[in-house]
């Protein structure tokens, strides 16, 4: 399921995706009013007016080229008008011909998608800050993605200063309409020749708008929405997705065939769909063709398997296919892929955007596109998620990442010589979520590159090989053997005193730390990852060096988190323990939440600097 541009949906998420890599203080929105008129089949038009004042030059370049979005086969777009406004009062507008520009959205290479989306550029002439842009356009629906449905969602981050936001909704008086409009004022409420038309307000309080945030969840999970559909509820959503996709998930006999060549001499019915589940994952890449209702409507499995490409919800169309030929039950399950993790009150579409499979014999969400994942494992984007079961019409919510589905392993053996140079081997052992950065990273570099980039992230100098094991076995561990040579690790002939170093990984305990003490006071709710962290070093120090002391041990825990480091001397060599586990109920953290943890993660930072004595 694909509804990424969800600008023609929601009016402002264009505008808002704008914003965000502005500052507060760069503009003002001035003015953002969207009157939504919907018929009784459904298609809406959207009249937008916006007002923005650019106060700096990042805000002249980031505004400057305003970008609107459109899907041409299922809207129109017409510009009304366009000015720049300056400051005393005088106006200058936009060349029609020379300033306003159409060209098809980018298709990327990594996940491409091929649709009939459009990007509508409009250049404003002699900016200079304290001006302000105007824009005035009209989205109209010629189709709806589901017969007879609407669905409208609209966000302001508290951290934008909006002197004047407002929503009108104008819809059939016997329409039923669902409506979250969290963090607004409702100023109207009519009904008059067979219509009724709801106003909404919202304004930045006097106080300002907040403090920018590094990490945080969707606007739409904390901050002022609109929200509004006529689904009855997410069942019907579910629904309305199933009643188009369950024909196009049956198997034929090119299907049934591969299943049996795949799963043969196997009868552990879960072992079978774990084969099945690597083969999809491996075999068919992501494409995402959207044409017609292709954004919510999947191919069938048979040209899916022929093709050898799909998006996500053709990935779960085949897969279902080859399960259901060794008779493994499966039901599409609608998530958002991203940083939202809450569901309006008011049902919406547009908060799903990625299809899984579940697997209910097995209690088992599996997610074939990522391509690097074991089976049952899903990428943090799609984890701890609200769910949506399309053939039961149920919600649930797939499980967070935390220790029991996410590790990392890393074990090291440092020799240093009387230089300070040290001779070092390692193993990174990778399993559950914890493997899609690495072994992604391994398909797409050369190790040798990859070597020198370790080297050059974790601040070291010298020489390092990297060779991977199980790159391709979804269903191992993956794992990483480390060889090289380290330059001036220590310092040495001594007296001094050795930390142990950041070596290369591709998950740190210090990490987490850092978040913490760095995210602790914050307003907003944000994402936290939960993989269980384990580091083990063995340090040799050279004949001629008398070891004087080791850090202690330390043993802390606050809530679900839990850390432990233990250190061991036997005579010239010091064995180093750490453990961080995060038994995580959720992927997202309050800063409340941070603050609970702040003393852990202090005990950790401390930890880590703790020296071993010698000379």
């Amino acid at each position: 399921m694909n509804v990424s541009r969800i600008a023609r949906y929601g009016v402002a998420a264009l505008l808002m995706l704008r914003l965000a890599i502005s500052f507060a203080a760069d503009y003002q929105v001035e003015r953002l009013d969207n009157a939504i008129k919907v018929d009784a089949s459904g298609k809406r038009v959207v009249k937008v007016d916006l007002s923005i004042k650019l106060l700096t030059d990042a805000a002249i370049a980031r505004f400057g080229q305003y970008v609107l979005s459109y899907n041409a086969q299922f809207e129109t777009l017409d510009i009304h008008s366009a000015q720049t406004v300056h400051a005393d009062g005088s106006m200058v507008s936009v060349d029609v011909a020379r300033g306003i520009f159409d060209r098809p959205a980018p298709v990327t290479i990594a996940a491409p998608q091929f649709s009939a989306e459009h990007l509508r550029i409009v250049t404003f002439p002699a900016l200079a800050k304290g001006d302000s842009i105007r824009l005035s356009y009209t989205l109209a629906d010629t189709d709806t993605l589901f017969p007879g449905k609407f669905s409208v969602q609209l966000s302001f981050p508290p951290i934008e200063d909006y002197r004047s936001a407002n929503v009108t909704l104008d819809t059939p008086g016997d329409m039923s309409v669902a409506i979250d409009a969290r963090g607004m004022r409702q100023s109207a409420d009519a009904s008059r020749d067979g219509r009724r038309v709801r106003s909404y307000h919202y304004e930045t309080a006097p106080s300002g708008p907040l403090d920018e945030q590094a990490n945080t969840v969707a606007w739409t999970d904390i901050g002022p929405v609109f929200v509004a559909s006529n689904f009855s509820g997410y069942a019907e959503i579910a629904h309305a997705y199933d009643v188009r996709a369950f024909d196009k998930r049956k198997p034929d006999d090119a299907i049934r065939q591969l299943a049996d060549q795949l799963t043969k001499g196997i009868d552990d019915r879960r072992e079978q769909a774990t084969r099945l589940y690597a083969w999809v994952a491996r075999n068919i890449r992501y494409v995402g063709v959207y044409f017609g209702a292709g954004p919510v409507v999947p191919h069938r499995a048979d040209e899916v398997l022929a093709n050898r490409y799909g998006d996500c919800k053709d990935q779960v169309t085949l897969l279902s296919a080859l399960l259901e030929a060794k008779g493994i039950e499966s039901h599409a399950v609608l998530v958002n892929l991203g940083n939202r993790y809450r569901l309006p009150s008011a049902p919406d579409v547009l908060t799903f955007n990625h299809a899984i499979v579940w697997l209910p014999e097995f209690d088992v969400f599996a997610d074939t596109t990522v391509g690097v994942l074991p089976f049952g494992a899903l990428q943090f984007e799609a984890s701890g998620k609200p769910a949506l079961d399309t053939s039961t019409g149920k919600l649930t919510v797939t499980p967070p990442q935390n220790g029991h589905n996410s590790r990392s392993l890393l074990a090291y053996s440092v020799d240093l010589d009387r230089d300070g140079n040290a001779t070092m081997a390692g193993d990174i052992t990778l399993d559950g979520e914890a493997v899609q950065r690495a072994r992604q990273m391994f398909i797409h570099v050369q190790p040798k590159r990859l070597a020198e980039e370790m080297l050059r992230r974790f601040g070291l100098a010298g020489e390092l090989q990297m060779s991977p094991r199980h790159l391709g076995d979804l269903d191992q561990p993956f794992s990483i053997a480390l060889r090289g040579n380290l330059n001036q690790l220590a310092l040495m002939p001594g007296p001094a005193a050795f930390a142990v170093p950041s070596l290369p990984n591709f998950g740190q305990i210090r990490g987490f730390a850092d978040f913490v003490l760095q995210q602790k006071s914050k307003v907003f709710e944000g994402v936290c990852a939960g993989t269980r962290l384990e580091e083990r070093y063995r340090i040799m120090l050279p004949t001629d060096v008398d070891l004087l002391a080791i850090p202690p041990d330390v043993t802390v825990r606050a809530g679900e988190i839990a850390y432990r480091s233990t250190y061991r001397r036997e005579g010239r060599t010091v064995d180093v323990t750490r453990v961080l586990d995060r038994d995580l109920g959720s992927n997202v953290c309050s800063g409340a939440k941070l603050a609970e943890w702040s003393d852990v993660a202090r005990s950790i930072s401390k930890d880590l600097k703790r020296q071993i004595l010698y000379r």
